[in-house]
């Protein structure tokens, strides 16, 4: 009957929390890189910086403040692109060492026995 609850411990529970930790961690990535307001924001001006536009018309103030809006809208974007594609490569890296640890833990049994046999053949 242990045996029996060692594989279901083994085999069904323990993967059960590392699904679970690291759903948590994906979870984690995606509020802690704030990705959904990145992506609604993808193209307002980096820290809300913009200038406005003076009362009545000089070209030359005109195309600077153009400029400038432009400009920090470019940086705007930027940082978020990089951002998002921070989130991604942490993403990417988590579900890498997820799945490595799932066939880790699914494996160790064996790689017990294998080691416990190998060290008899040494002897």
């Amino acid at each position: 009957m242990i045996i029996l609850e060692y594989f279901y411990w083994q085999f069904i529970e323990v993967p059960k929390k590392i699904v679970k930790v690291f759903a948590n961690l994906i979870w984690f990535g995606y509020n802690f890189f704030s990705v959904e307001y990145c992506l609604k924001t993808l193209f307002n001006p980096w820290r809300k910086i913009a200038w406005s536009y003076n009362k009545g018309f000089c070209l030359k103030d005109h195309i600077e403040t153009f400029t400038s809006n432009i400009v920090s809208r470019v940086m705007g974007f930027l940082m978020r692109v990089f951002i998002v594609l921070a989130w991604i490569i942490y993403e990417l890296i988590i579900i890498v060492l997820g799945i490595a640890l799932m066939v880790f833990w699914i494996l160790l049994p064996v790689i017990g026995i294998l080691g416990v046999c190998i060290s008899f053949d040494l002897l």
